[in-house]
């Protein structure tokens, strides 16, 4: 009698570890499979803004471009010449004079995973104490307003011609320009141009660790 009650007890024993076991199994499994699904989903946000920022680096080359050509023709330079250097170094689909000068690209980034990786704790799921402040410091990068234009200056261009075509009583931009343009709309363009010269700079270094990066979840993952 004893022994069967010893055998119950055991065989009960080992159905309870046993049970604790699958279950720590299926759990096991299923962190992975949540796992690999947002390295899936991180490696393709990852992308997403490398390939932005690549377009913004453009779109930025392109202004600096056509700033450098208005400033150094300043003396004779005409709305008709500003609007075919734009079309050389396109940046803008708008053709009105006002937002091609004032125009300061904006950077809308991707960071859905980023946000999720960081605010459910699964980080720290990340062994390698490189690769997650290297994923820390993207994440504070795609949250930041780094990379937004320059609302400040380009409204101060904007209202340029906004005072001046309510002097001449006229909406037509092109002329406001080539009649109105002064020293005062030099140094705002001269000012943008600087910023933009800024920002090139920043997004230069994110693209190359970015890049860096990318190459390094593909090779060796995340978790």
């Amino acid at each position: 009698m004893k022994k069967k009650h010893l055998f119950n007890s055991v065989t009960i024993f080992l159905s309870i570890i046993s049970s604790f076991s699958i279950d720590r199994y299926i759990e096991y499994k299923n962190e992975r499979v949540q796992l690999e699904t947002l390295e899936i989903n991180l490696l393709h946000e990852l992308e997403q803004n490398y390939y932005s920022l690549l377009s913004l680096r453009s779109k930025i080359k392109s202004m600096i471009s056509v700033s450098d050509s208005i400033t150094a023709n300043w003396e004779v330079i005409n709305s008709k010449q500003i609007k075919s250097f734009h079309q050389d170094n396109l940046y803008d689909i708008n053709e009105r004079i006002e937002f091609i000068l004032s125009m300061s690209e904006k950077y809308y980034s991707k960071n859905l995973y980023f946000n999720s990786l960081i605010n459910s704790g699964l980080i720290l799921k990340i062994k390698r104490e490189k690769l997650r402040n290297e994923i820390e410091s993207v994440g504070s990068l795609l949250n930041s307003n780094y990379f937004s234009g320059n609302n400040l200056i380009s409204n101060d261009i904007l209202n340029w011609f906004k005072t001046k075509s309510e002097i001449e009583k006229s909406l037509d931009n092109d002329f406001i320009f080539d009649k109105y343009k002064d020293f005062e709309l030099m140094r705002m363009l001269t000012l943008r141009r600087r910023n933009e010269i800024y920002k090139l700079s920043g997004v230069n270094g994110y693209i190359k660790f970015i890049e860096t990066l990318i190459v390094e979840v593909k090779q060796e993952g995340i978790f």
